[in-house]
């Protein structure tokens, strides 16, 4: 049931960090190793740095699908998006391709204006890694209509 969906959309001339990339790897398996215990949360937020790394956790939520949601990036954490029921489209753009908007260092929400590069849909089972720099507007209804999602956002810490 478990299928990979990774966005790493980077820009040409960045750097690779392995002790980064390993953290990010090291929470994708995690994630794969205990989706069924994942799925089972209850909504709010869990810490997870045992598992992954210092700083780690997931936030479990549900909602119906969104007409018209805000573009987001997050500076401080990686998103890993584990979709647990139903379908729900994302638009993805470089945040360089972007114009933007506030950020607020509490949440680690930062607002962008624009237009996207991609167009994707999630549904049960796949998981999207986002990076800083992957803006994203979540919560679309994909093309078989609206529905109602549940899933997880893993955080993990950004450390470039």
């Amino acid at each position: 049931l478990f299928k990979d969906k990774i966005m790493i959309l980077k820009p040409i001339n960045s750097e690779f960090n392995k002790n980064f990339h390993e953290r990010i790897w090291k929470a994708k398996n995690y994630v794969r190793e205990h989706y069924e215990e994942l799925k089972k949360l209850s909504l709010g937020r869990h810490n997870l740095d045992k598992e992954i790394c210092e700083g780690a956790f997931i936030n479990i939520m549900e909602y119906d699908s969104k007409e018209n949601p805000p573009w987001e990036s997050h500076l401080q954490f990686v998103d890993i998006q584990i979709i647990f029921e139903g379908a729900e489209d994302y638009i993805i753009a470089n945040t360089s391709e972007l114009t933007p908007k506030e950020y607020d260092i509490t949440t680690d929400y930062h607002n962008w204006e624009g237009e996207g590069t991609a167009r994707l849909t999630l549904s049960q089972g796949n998981i999207l890694i986002l990076l800083p720099y992957d803006a994203h507007r979540v919560g679309l209804a994909p093309k078989t209509g609206k529905t109602h999602v549940r899933k997880g956002i893993v955080k993990v810490p950004y450390k470039a």
